[in-house]
C-alpha cells in the first residue's frame, strides 16, 4: 500500500481506538456500578444495549443520506456528536442518566465504524483490503493494551467516571486530527442517486449476496460477543483476581498478541483466502469459548493464556468479516449497505447484550452464574456464521 494509504488508515484507527474504547470501557467497569448503584446482570446488559440500540436507530435514519455528502464531511460531524456522547457519560450521576447518556453516545458512536468503512473501501483496492482492516483493527489492539486497562486505572485509583472525561478529552484532539489531516471522499457522488428510506433499502437488500453478508454480520458478532460483557465481573468475584492489577493484564496481553496477530492474518487471508483463515480461527476459538466461562483456576498464567487466545482466534475473524462485507458492495451503494450492515451488527450486539444479562443470575455474594451457557452459544452462532461466510460472494472493482 502507499503511505498515504497507510497515514488515511492510521488516523482512522485512532478514530476507531477512541469509539472501542468508549465501547469497551463501560464492560470492565461493571464491579464499580454494582458497588456504586447495585445494579443487577439485567441492569447492566440493558445499559449495554442502550448504546447498541442508538447505534443501530441513527443507522436507519442514516442509511439514505449518508452516500449523499462527502465522506469526510460525515465522518467529522458523528465525531463531534460521540464526543459530546462520551462526556455526558462522564457526567452522569444516576443509572437512568448513564443509560440515556449511552444511548445518545450510540447514536453517533455507532455510525462512524460504516464511514470508517466506506472510506477504506473507497480508498484502498479490494486486493489490500484485508490488509487494510488489520491496521484498522490495530485501534481494537490499542484500546486493549492502552485504553482499557487505562480506563481500569483511572476507575481503580479516582472514580468510575474519569476514565469517560479522559477519554472525551482525547476525543477532542482526534477530531482535529481527522478535520486536517483526512482528505475528502467525493467520487460516489458521481454515480449518486438520491432514494427514499425504503428505496436505499430495497436497492440494498434486492441482491441475494448483500442480504447473505448481512446475515453474516448478525451472526458473527454474538459468536464474539456473547461472553464479553461480564468477563470482569467473572474474573473479580468468582475466580478472585484483583480488579486493579490482574484485571487490566487480561486486556494488555491480548491488546499486545491481536496488534500483532491483526495484520499479519488479514495478509494472509489476501494470500490464502479468508475462508480457509476464518475455518482455522473458528476452530481455534473453540478452546476460550468453552474454556473462559467454565474457568476454575487462581493462575494468572492459566488466566492471561485462554484470553490471549480469545482476544486472538475470536477477535481477529472480525478482521475476516469486515473485509469480506465490504468488498460486496459496489462505491455508489457502498455507504447506504455499510450503514445497514453496521445496523445490523448494533441490534446484534444490543440483542445479544440483553439475552446475556437475562441468562446470567448474579446472588448475593456478587458471583456469576449460568456463564459456559454464553460460551456455548458463542459457538452455535460461529458454526453458523461459518456456512454463512462461504456463501457470501466478493465484487471485484
Amino acid at each position: 500500500m502507499k503511505r498515504s494509504d497507510i497515514t488515511l488508515l492510521l488516523i482512522l484507527a485512532f478514530v476507531q481506538f477512541t469509539g472501542i474504547v468508549d465501547f469497551m470501557i463501560l464492560m470492565p467497569l461493571k464491579p464499580k456500578l454494582t458497588e456504586l448503584w447495585n445494579i443487577s446482570p439485567k441492569q447492566f446488559g440493558f445499559a449495554v444495549f442502550a448504546y447498541g440500540f442508538g447505534a443501530f436507530l441513527s443507522s436507519l435514519i442514516c442509511v439514505n443520506k449518508v452516500d449523499k455528502y462527502d465522506r469526510k464531511k460525515v465522518l467529522v460531524f458523528i465525531y463531534a456528536g460521540f464526543t459530546i456522547g462520551t462526556f455526558c457519560c462522564g457526567l452522569a450521576t444516576s443509572y437512568a442518566m448513564l443509560v440515556i447518556a449511552r444511548f445518545v453516545t450510540g447514536l453517533f458512536g455507532g455510525v462512524s465504524g460504516s464511514i470508517i468503512q466506506s472510506i477504506v473501501g473507497d480508498a484502498v483496492p479490494a486486493k489490500n483490503r484485508g490488509q487494510a482492516m488489520g491496521i484498522l483493527m490495530m485501534g481494537f489492539a490499542l484500546a486493549s493494551v492502552l485504553g482499557v486497562p487505562g480506563g481500569l486505572f483511572l476507575a481503580a485509583h479516582y472514580s468510575w467516571y474519569t476514565p469517560f472525561l479522559v477519554l472525551g478529552c482525547l476525543c477532542v484532539l482526534v477530531f482535529f486530527g481527522t478535520l486536517f489531516v483526512v482528505p475528502s471522499f467525493t467520487g460516489h457522488l458521481a454515480t449518486y442517486k438520491s432514494q427514499t428510506f425504503a428505496g436505499v433499502l430495497k436497492s440494498v437488500l434486492s441482491d441475494k449476496n448483500r442480504r447473505m453478508a448481512l446475515l453474516l454480520t448478525a451472526l458473527i458478532m454474538p459468536s464474539h460477543f456473547f461472553i464479553i460483557p461480564f468477563l470482569t465481573d467473572y474474573f473479580t468475584y468468582n475466580l478472585k483476581f484483583d480488579y486493579a492489577t490482574t484485571v487490566p493484564f487480561v486486556y494488555i496481553v491480548g491488546g499486545i498478541l491481536t496488534a500483532i496477530a491483526s495484520p499479519l492474518i488479514g495478509k494472509l487471508s489476501d494470500r490464502v483466502g479468508r475462508f480457509k483463515v476464518l475455518v482455522v480461527l473458528s476452530i481455534l476459538a473453540v478452546i476460550p469459548l468453552i474454556g473462559i466461562p467454565n474457568l476454575q483456576t487462581n493462575s494468572k498464567l492459566v488466566l492471561f493464556c485462554f484470553t490471549a487466545m480469545f482476544f486472538v482466534f475470536s477477535g481477529s475473524r472480525m478482521v475476516l468479516s469486515m473485509a469480506h462485507t465490504t468488498s460486496t458492495a459496489e462505491p455508489s451503494i457502498r455507504g447506504a449497505f455499510l450503514i445497514l450492515n453496521s445496523s445490523m451488527q448494533q441490534l446484534a450486539i444490543a440483542i445479544t447484550s440483553l439475552v446475556s444479562g437475562l441468562i446470567m443470575v448474579q446472588t448475593e455474594d456478587k458471583t456469576l452464574h449460568n456463564y459456559p451457557i454464553l460460551g456455548y452459544l458463542s459457538i452455535v452462532f460461529s458454526v453458523m456464521a461459518l456456512f454463512v461466510f462461504n456463501k457470501v460472494k466478493v465484487i471485484k472493482h
